[in-house]
């Protein structure tokens, strides 16, 4: 069972979130009883927020590009254990850094 009631003669304030005219898209949101007739309050929408992007993903780092326009480099975890030859293993993150810069040029 559907109750249905048309107010005439009402007045109708709307709060949209981007645009400034109804138009023939649904629009959700709270209506609600004013002293001076009725206020349509669009809901906010669900928008996610954007993340930094990732530009380069390797073994040893990856490259993520920030909002400020800026990079930024988030290292791995490396094993100690694993690391038999440290100078070798620091040449490889030196070389992941450099092919992860030039991939952005």
């Amino acid at each position: 069972m559907t109750n249905k009631k048309v107010y005439t003669n009402t007045t109708l304030c709307c709060t949209f979130q981007e645009r400034s005219e109804i138009t023939t898209e649904c629009l959700h949101g709270v209506i609600s009883r004013t002293s001076d007739g009725f206020k349509f309050e669009e809901a906010v929408k669900n928008t996610r927020v954007r993340q930094n992007p990732r530009l380069f993903k390797g073994n040893y780092c990856s490259l993520f590009h920030m909002q400020n326009g800026k990079y930024q480099i988030h290292m791995k975890t490396i094993d100690a254990s694993a690391v038999k030859n440290p100078d070798k293993t620091a040449f490889k993150v030196y070389s992941e850094i450099l092919d992860a810069l030039k991939q952005v040029q």
